[in-house]
């Protein structure tokens, strides 16, 4: 556990420069922070589509957990209405008798 963290100060030091990889895992494809927010490699900029398709899928995301929750709940009032109509369908039958 130590080991990791003194390895993660040195990475993200102001003294440290960027590693060519993160612990060995994942290789940096840009030159600065920068960079990377403005997608920016040998000066073509991807920024614009790039955080809009992000944008976009978390947005998606986000609105289907809304509509699926919606959905549910409706679907459960629906359920007790059925049912609590069921039971009284079932206490007037027995009355009737």
């Amino acid at each position: 556990m130590m080991h990791s963290l003194v390895e993660f100060a040195l990475v993200f030091s102001a003294a440290a420069e960027l590693p060519q990889k993160l612990f060995g895992l994942f290789p940096f494809y840009f030159a600065s922070f920068s960079d990377f927010l403005q997608m920016a490699s040998n000066g073509v900029s991807y920024a614009f589509y790039v955080w809009l398709a992000y944008a976009l899928t978390y947005l998606l995301l986000i609105g289907l957990i809304i509509w699926s929750y919606f959905n549910h709940r409706q679907f459960k009032q629906q359920l007790e209405a059925k049912l609590a109509r069921e039971q009284r369908v079932k206490q007037y039958q027995e009355q009737q008798t």
